[in-house]
């Protein structure tokens, strides 16, 4: 079973398919000035430019760096043809050649500088660096670090992270995330006059001439914003019969909670697409706003689903774009209501889970004190340099014949030396499998196999110690996970094989 066990991991480490060949490169950042952006996507992978062929990033770099002119470049086996005056604007990186997810210093990645608009002060970039991180962590993006950064003109934030995709840098980490919720209340007139009534209180409306309406005592045009109440209100539109004014009822700091079990939150098909759904908590403060400004909205009957609806919508904004639009139900007419949903749709399943996830990520970290601009996304190297894993295999090798060489000669015999190295090596060879990725079907078959064996083995009444029943069943288990290889996670290797080798000594 050691033996089914090893070979599993192995091919979990080294067994890797590409679908493109394995000289090609791997596209990590697209500039907004680039010709490719929007036909080209971060992790297409290409193989050949103007003919010639790619098998590194290097090669990449130097065939890139006076490209004019037009340009042909093979990306995923498909041929795009480019005009370049300037620069492509297409930053690579090599492939990985196992399923191992390195880290940032192992393998290297992308660093983003981004700028704060406006005059910041230290705390206001604590502020914004602990935000970053807590939707980082949300989102789940590994191995991404964030650091302040003084300049002559001000302060920046530095970002360092492994395999971070552009669309994540614009919708997710840049993002200032000001969240609102917006009802329409409309207002019915009669001899140009009208009111608007908000919970128990009422204020009276006259129509002045197309574009400006007095409330009380005050004058407004169309598209001013006042406060009537405590409640932000615009002006929007103006006829005959009715004016139509939206109400800020919930903002960013109500929200208390963003669901995401599956009771208040999920994805269905929809309409040729999918559309996704959340529900977030809201402080009472902003449900009673909700409260006076749906009140007196007369309501109205959907003839083709039976329901009855108020005449106004609850509009979602997030960075003043609408994110979703929702009709009000007539029970919810003059009600705290505390638990808005967001909905939304795309056409893919894929699309509409994360964009779910990126809405409910930022509605949980809460709004950025200020807006982030992307000054400059550039590829790092690997802190440890190419040949980390040169020189480690060297010192492993190293190692196992110190070891030998000591066992040996305390105990005189190589049949007791060789085992346990061979073990020790087992031992790294069986984590590192289990921490490689797209390995579900070996470590599968793995499990299969070893079941087999353990059945035959019964069946045969061969004696077989408990312990090799747990680790044929629980570290195929084990395999189904993955994390990332970094310098503590190395350390904790060596730390293994080196207790491993003393247990054996003193078992033995």
């Amino acid at each position: 079973m050691l033996a089914v066990i090893v070979f599993g991991a192995i091919l979990a480490i080294g067994f890797k398919v590409y679908p493109y060949g394995r000289n090609v490169v791997e596209i990590v950042y697209i500039s907004k000035e680039s010709p490719a952006k929007g036909i080209l996507q971060e992790g297409m992978f290409i193989s050949h430019v103007n003919g010639t062929k790619i098998s590194s990033a290097d090669e990449w770099n130097n065939i890139v760096r006076n490209l004019k002119g037009t340009v042909k470049i093979v990306a995923n086996g498909k041929e795009y043809v480019f005009d370049v005056n300037d620069t492509i604007g297409i930053d690579v990186m090599d492939i990985e050649r196992t399923n191992l997810d390195f880290g940032l210093d192992l393998k290297g990645g992308t660093r983003i500088i981004l700028k704060p608009l406006g005059n910041v002060t230290k705390e206001d970039i604590d502020q914004i660096i602990a935000t970053l991180q807590t939707r980082a962590n949300i989102y789940g993006l590994k191995e991404i670090r964030f650091y302040p950064v003084r300049g002559s003109d001000g302060y920046y934030i530095q970002i360092e992270a492994a395999g971070i995709r552009r669309e994540i840098i614009d919708e997710i980490l840049s993002k200032q995330g000001r969240f609102e919720a917006k009802v329409s209340k409309p207002v019915d007139i009669s001899g140009g006059k009208g009111v608007i009534q908000l919970g128990e209180k009422s204020f009276s409306l006259e129509v002045i001439n197309e574009t400006t309406v007095r409330i009380d005592d005050m004058s407004v045009d169309v598209n001013d914003t006042f406060t009537l109440d405590g409640i932000d209100f615009e002006l929007v539109n103006i006829t005959n019969t009715k004016v139509v004014f939206l109400a800020t009822v919930y903002k960013g700091e109500d929200i208390e909670l963003v669901y995401t079990d599956p009771q208040h939150s999920g994805i269905r098909p929809e309409a040729g697409g999918f559309a996704f759904y959340f529900v977030v908590l809201v402080s009472e403060k902003g449900a009673e706003r909700f409260a006076k400004v749906t009140t007196g909205i007369p309501s109205y009957i959907d003839m083709s689903t039976g329901d009855r609806y108020i005449d106004s919508n609850i509009y979602l904004y997030l960075d003043d774009k609408l994110v979703s639009s929702l009709r009000v139900g007539a029970d919810l007419g003059g009600v705290v209501y505390t638990t808005p949903q967001i909905r939304g749709w795309r056409k893919d399943m894929d699309e509409a889970l994360e964009e779910k996830l990126r809405l409910q990520t930022i509605l949980r970290s809460g709004a950025l004190p200020v807006t982030l601009e992307t000054v400059s996304v550039d590829v790092i190297s690997p802190t440890l340099g190419k040949d980390f894993f040169v020189s480690a295999a060297y010192s492993a090798i190293f190692a196992a014949g110190m070891v030998i060489l000591v066992v040996f000669l305390r105990y005189r015999r190589l049949r007791i030396a060789v085992p346990l190295v061979l073990i020790g090596f087992s031992e790294a060879i069986i984590i590192l499998g289990i921490a490689a990725t797209n390995d579900a079907f070996i470590w599968s078959s793995v499990l299969v196999i070893n079941f087999l064996l353990i059945s035959i083995a019964w069946w045969k009444k061969h004696e077989i110690d408990i312990s090799a029943w747990f680790g044929a069943i629980l570290i195929p288990l084990l395999g189904l996970m993955s994390w990332t290889i970094d310098l503590p996670a190395i350390g904790g290797i060596i730390a293994a094989i080196g207790t491993g080798v003393d247990h054996q000594i003193i078992i033995i």
